[in-house]
């Protein structure tokens, strides 16, 4: 967990704490957290430099499409797809199976690496309720 020991979830680097970059005892991280669908399965411990949140949400964009894949636009079901958020942002991206495992890989803490040819969320819709 990357919250646990203080590093950016991407690249490793020692952060202060979670915060904001503004302040001149940082560098502070950003939290997000991602789940597949259900709130219930989030993991809320993640925590990126700015400039790896900078990244990270330029490679997403600035849209946020309901039931789209943020990056490709395919259809992402809201329990068929994982949900990104900055923490205490109700808004989120939600990412397709192949960009789910892209994302996923690329945090440190996520071992072992995810097979994107066997990787399922574990939650599917089953066209009943939300």
């Amino acid at each position: 967990m990357t919250v646990a020991d203080l590093r950016c979830d991407r690249c490793g680097r020692l952060l202060a704490g979670p915060g904001d970059e503004a302040s001149r005892d940082g560098p502070f991280g950003i939290r997000f957290l991602y789940h597949p669908g259900d709130p219930l399965l989030r993991d809320d411990s993640g925590l990126m430099c700015q400039p790896c949140w900078d990244g990270t949400t330029r490679w997403l964009g600035s849209e946020r499409p309901e039931g789209r894949c943020a990056v490709c636009a395919e259809p992402a079901g809201r329990r068929t797809s994982l949900h990104l958020h900055r923490a205490g942002d109700p808004i989120g991206w939600q990412l397709c199976t192949g960009h789910a495992v892209e994302f996923l890989n690329g945090l440190r803490t996520v071992e072992p690496k995810l097979d994107p040819q066997t990787f399922a969320l574990p939650a599917r819709d089953s066209g009943h309720g939300p």
